[in-house]
């Protein structure tokens, strides 16, 4: 049966003798058979579990975005389900799952939509036979036909594009980024970048692209044994290739790399190590059971791909039933990591700060220096802050420059190299270099910011304490490093003017979806100055302060003199 049917998934099961030859599943939008996967042995799949209700789900942005606010039981993401498989069958159980969101636009309210095996269609939970839409699409099942005779797939993503296989436009582009990235790597690390995950796959099954695969995927072997220094050596590859002049999104588990100005051409690039028990370890995950030990390892060599030639692992077929599992020869499109994956090596996956370093390095390296924010403006028009501006998080100096154009004083911190170079720059530019100096600054370093301070305070003269958008990108421990020694380097007069997310800003929607920032209690943080000494002169919180693109966030702004 169809266990599970919703806007993005299908998840179903077959119960079959254990003998019985791989049996094909086939998804069909009225007439047209879209996509067609093989159902796999295991429990790999076994957990997904019935709907759940709207009302409880908390999905504010997916209900936000349908008509009406409203959502169908059927389009809603699925739920794990118990532990162990629940199937009351005592012959084999084989999973399947095709990702479906890229479907909706070619339907009809009337357009049955079925799961067959021989042409028999599936029992669908909660539905019968054959599930119907609840509204019309912009399109129809006629223009689907048209599309996959054309050569377009139904995705791993669900999505409906043009196959991998044929696209040569992209196959060109994507592989001359792939060599391009490779020689970074090499030039700067010695590490071979190859070919991996669905990429290796279509390498080694079928000499060239799976058509329904949607990116290009490729993976160097670190020299540490240690997930969090193999995460740490990522970072460094981001940065590396940030300055190299490439685009860079940190994942958890991977980099998303760019040419500048080519945001529809991209490869992944992902970082694996064997453990210090000598255990391949894939930050990402593996789908299969088997192992690849040490000693498995040959290094790599090259192979023919469409346009050129790739690396991959001499083990190259050990590699892929560890990655995909002992079926791995079936095309199964509608393989589904999340549903599939059997282990991943958890400790190296990049921490929300790693993937804020290279977010900021990325950002600073590519996005001009903006106007002044109005938390600086609003500071600035203020007679009660001091000329003498320590400008802690500058950035690329958006605020710090400004204070200096307005005739103030500055020191200013940040622990992003490129965004000092750029702070650097742009004060030369803009003739006001004699009244401004930027410096790099590891706010996790308490010595070193000690140290910092110690030589940018300066005797008699007062100082502000600016610190916009820093708070809440910190970590807990790294903020109560930063108000200790604040608090132990100020002096009567000083102040202290912040601006950060506050904990009422956590449900509200979020133009960087990807990379979360932490929400700071404001209470707890005005409560700890006052307790050192300082006295609130400005102390508000609400919307409309700070927007950005489609965000509006909840923001605490403070202003302290030191008593």
């Amino acid at each position: 049966m169809v266990e599970h049917f919703s806007r993005r998934l299908v998840v179903g099961w077959l119960s079959v003798p254990a003998d019985v030859d791989p049996i094909r599943v086939t998804l069909h939008v009225g007439k047209v058979a879209v996509s067609s996967t093989f159902a796999t042995p295991g429990a790999a799949m076994s957990a997904p579990a019935g709907h759940r209700d709207a009302a409880s789900s908390g999905d504010v942005e997916e209900a936000a975005s349908s008509p009406a606010g409203t959502l169908h039981p059927w389009q809603l993401p699925n739920l794990p389900g118990p532990a162990g498989d629940r199937r009351n069958s005592g012959r084999q159980i084989r999973t399947f799952s095709f990702a479906v969101r890229g479907i909706w636009p070619y339907v009809k309210r009337s357009t049955r939509i079925t799961v067959k095996v021989d042409g028999v269609p599936l029992p669908i939970a909660g539905h019968g036979m054959f599930l119907l839409p609840p509204r019309n699409g912009k399109q129809s099942p006629a223009r689907l036909r048209e599309l996959l005779d054309a050569g377009h797939v139904l995705t791993q993503f669900g999505t409906v594009e043009l196959a991998k296989s044929r696209d040569h436009a992209w196959q060109a582009s994507v592989l001359g980024l792939y060599h391009e990235v490779r020689e970074v790597l090499a030039d700067t690390f010695g590490h071979e970048l190859f070919l991996v995950g669905g990429t290796l796959l279509g390498a080694v099954r079928e000499g060239g692209y799976i058509g329904h695969d949607v990116d290009f995927d490729a993976a160097y072997l670190s020299r540490h044994t240690r997930g969090a220094d193999a995460a740490d050596e990522l970072v460094q590859v981001a940065v590396a290739l940030i300055r190299a002049g490439y685009v860079v999104d940190a994942r958890q588990t991977c980099l998303h790399v760019q040419r500048v100005g080519e945001p529809d051409i991209r490869i992944d690039v992902f970082h694996v190590y064997f453990d210090e028990d000598g255990l391949f370890a894939f930050p990402w995950g593996v789908a299969g059971t088997s192992t690849v030990r040490r000693e498995d390892w040959q290094g790599t060599r090259r192979t023919p791909f469409p346009g050129g030639w790739g690396l991959i692992p001499d083990n190259a077929e050990q590699m892929v039933e560890h990655l995909y599992g002992a079926d791995w020869r079936l095309p199964k499109p509608g393989f589904n990591w999340n549903l599939e994956r059997t282990a991943y090596a958890a400790e190296g996956r990049l921490t929300d700060d790693q993937r804020g370093i290279v977010h900021w390095e990325s950002r600073y390296a590519y996005h001009d220096v903006d106007d002044p924010s109005s938390f600086c403006r609003l500071v600035d028009q203020r007679p009660d802050t001091p000329a003498a501006v320590l400008d802690l998080g500058c950035g690329d100096g958006r605020d710090a420059i400004a204070f200096a154009a307005a005739g103030r004083s500055v020191s200013a911190l940040d622990r992003s190299e490129l965004g000092v170079q750029r702070a650097r720059l742009t004060a030369d530019q803009l003739g006001v270099s004699d009244r401004v100096s930027v410096q790099v600054c590891d706010f996790h370093d308490p010595a070193g910011l000690h140290r910092l301070l110690d030589g940018e305070l300066r005797d008699g003269e007062p100082v502000l304490f600016y610190l916009r958008f820093l708070l809440h990108s910190l970590d807990e421990k790294a903020q109560a490093v930063l108000l200790e020694v604040i608090a132990e380097r100020a002096r009567p007069e000083d102040v202290l003017a912040a601006e950060f997310r506050t904990t009422g800003d956590a449900q509200r929607p979020k133009h960087q979806r990807l990379l979360r920032p932490r929400f700071v209690d404001g209470d707890a943080v005005v409560a700890e100055l006052v307790g050192a000494g300082f006295e609130p002169l400005l102390d508000e919180e609400g919307v409309g302060l700070s927007p950005y693109h489609d965000e509006d966030p909840l923001l605490r702004r403070v202003i302290m003199r030191r008593r």
